[in-house]
């Protein structure tokens, strides 16, 4: 027997800068979602080491003046937001994420996703619960399954347009030899 598809919109899978928090309950009320366009977003994490240590040496250093310039616009930090890339699968109306502690049906997160770095494109989103199940081959991790709450027409348009670039993207690659 066929399972009966309850989405309303396609998904996609991806790697996004990510923040999450599970919202008090006398903080559930008066939600709204927003975008945000503008500042700059980037993940705190040191860059990966390469093979070849030359190179290696070189990118640190273009890392280390990078760092350096930014600081130099940007005194005060102001308009920075420091996130971790996260895998997501997300559509305009819920999406599907990994966390590492379980969550109740029904819970409410506040979320923050940014679909393009510079200008960022910042999405403060609210999501109900839906699912939380163990995660397949991973131990002390958990599948949860949320639906937006709250969601304006401008943020909606926002995953819609992100969601169809990288399905357009994921096409050329095939038809590419």
């Amino acid at each position: 027997m066929k399972k009966k598809e309850h989405r309303s919109f396609a998904r996609t899978s991806t790697l996004l800068p990510f923040l999450a928090r599970r919202l008090p309950s006398d903080e559930c009320n008066d939600l709204g979602c927003q975008l945000t366009v503008g500042g700059f977003v980037f993940e705190d994490t040191p860059p990966p080491a390469v093979a070849d240590e030359r190179l290696c040496q070189w990118l640190n250093m273009l890392n280390t003046k990078l760092d350096y310039l930014i600081s130099l616009t940007v005194p005060e930090q102001e308009g920075f937001i420091s996130m971790k890339f996260e895998p997501l699968n997300i559509s305009a109306s819920g999406m599907a994420l990994v966390a590492r502690e379980p969550v109740n049906e029904g819970d409410i997160l506040e979320i923050r996703i940014v679909l393009q770095a510079y200008p960022a494109k910042i999405l403060q989103l609210y999501g109900e619960i839906v699912r939380c199940q163990p995660a397949p081959g991973k131990t002390k991790r958990y599948t949860i399954g949320l639906k937006f709450l709250s969601m304006t027409e401008d943020v909606k348009n926002e995953i819609l347009k992100f969601d169809f670039k990288k399905h357009r993207e994921r096409l050329i690659t095939i038809k590419r030899p």
